[in-house]
C-alpha cells in the first residue's frame, strides 16, 4: 500500500499532519520525507503548533525501516563515514528527528499504538507527547544488534533521567503509555478513541497564546536545559528582556493588569481557562 502523508488545519493556528504506511507504519524515506515536507507547509501558514498522527491503526511508527538503516550504513562504511550526510535518504531521515523539536512551532506526538525504536525516538523529539491507552513505547534495538540512534540514548534520559533510560535500552521491552506518564516520558494518557480529538483540542488551547510567546518559552526552554545553572539563567533572562520589551507584549501585559485593577481574578484576568 502507498505511503500518505496529509495535513489539514483542524483548529485556528493548529496544524495536523496525519500519515500511514501500512501495515505498521516503518519509518524513512517517503514517509520521512513527506512529514519533513508537511512541518515545513505548516510552518508557512501562519499555524503555532502542529500534531503528529497516524493513520495506520495501532501503530504510531512500528520502527524506522531497518532495510533502509543497512542500505545507508554499508553505503556510508564504503567512503568511511559512520554518520549519513544530510542529503543521502538516511541523512534526510536523521534530519526529520532534529525537524520536529528544532521547528518554532510547538511539536506534539499523538501516540495510537506500537512507537518504537524510530517511532519512539520521533516522540521523543517533539515538544509534547499524548498517547491512547493501548499505546507502547519501547526502545528494542538492542535486539537487532545496535543501540538507538535517534534520541533514545540522549533525548530519553533527559526525559525521565539516566537509571530507567537505560533500563529501556538495555532490556529491550516496551512499556505501556501509563508507565511512560508516570516516568515523565510523556505529558497525557487518553481512551484510544478520543486520541485524535483530544490531541486537537490541546493543541489548539496552546495555539490561543500569542505566537511570539510561544516562540520565546521554547527558545527559552530548550536553549537553557543543558547549561549550568548560571549559563541557564542568564540564557532565561535575555529572552525573557527581549521579549517583554516588545509593544505587543507590554500591550497584553498592561491589559491584563487593568482586569486585576478592575477586580478580576487571576483566571479571567490572564484568560485561563477553569477546566
Amino acid at each position: 500500500m502507498s505511503v500518505t502523508v496529509n495535513v489539514t488545519y483542524p483548529a485556528d493556528g493548529v496544524g495536523l499532519i496525519a500519515f500511514s504506511d501500512p501495515p505498521m507504519n516503518f519509518g524513512g524515506g517517503e514517509l520521512g520525507e513527506g512529514i519533513l515536507n508537511a512541518i515545513s507547509e505548516i510552518e508557512e501558514s501562519g499555524a503555532k503548533v502542529f500534531v503528529l498522527a497516524s493513520d495506520t491503526p495501532g501503530y504510531f511508527i512500528a520502527h524506522w525501516h531497518l532495510g533502509g538503516i543497512v542500505q545507508a550504513m554499508e553505503g556510508m562504511a564504503a567512503i568511511g563515514n559512520a554518520v549519513p550526510p544530510p542529503k543521502t535518504p538516511y541523512g534526510a531521515d536523521r534530519m526529520l528527528f532534529e525537524r520536529v523539536g528544532d521547528s518554532p512551532l510547538i511539536s506534539i506526538a499523538a501516540n495510537n499504538g506500537q512507537a518504537w525504536g524510530g517511532g519512539a525516538e520521533l516522540s521523543w523529539g517533539c515538544d509534547l507527547r499524548i498517547a491512547a491507552e493501548s499505546a507502547t513505547y519501547g526502545q528494542p534495538e538492542v535486539a537487532i544488534g545496535i543501540p538507538p540512534g535517534a534520541g533514545g540514548c540522549t533525548r530519553l534520559a533527559r526525559l525521565i533521567g539516566p537509571a530507567k533510560a537505560l533500563e529501556m535500552i538495555l532490556d529491550g521491552r516496551p512499556i505501556t503509555a501509563q508507565e511512560a506518564l508516570a516516568l515523565g516520558a510523556i505529558n497525557k494518557v487518553v481512551p484510544d478513541d478520543t486520541l485524535r480529538e483530544e490531541a486537537i483540542a490541546w493543541a489548539a488551547h496552546i495555539a490561543q497564546w500569542p505566537a511570539f510567546s510561544l516562540d520565546a518559552c521554547k527558545r527559552s526552554f530548550m536553549g537553557g536545559r543543558d547549561l549550568n545553572i548560571y549559563d541557564a539563567r542568564r540564557h532565561e533572562q535575555q529572552i525573557f528582556g527581549q521579549t517583554a520589551r516588545r509593544a505587543d507584549a507590554i500591550e497584553i501585559m498592561n491589559a491584563a493588569q487593568a482586569k486585576y485593577d478592575a477586580g478580576m481574578d487571576s483566571y479571567d484576568a490572564l484568560g485561563i481557562p477553569r477546566e
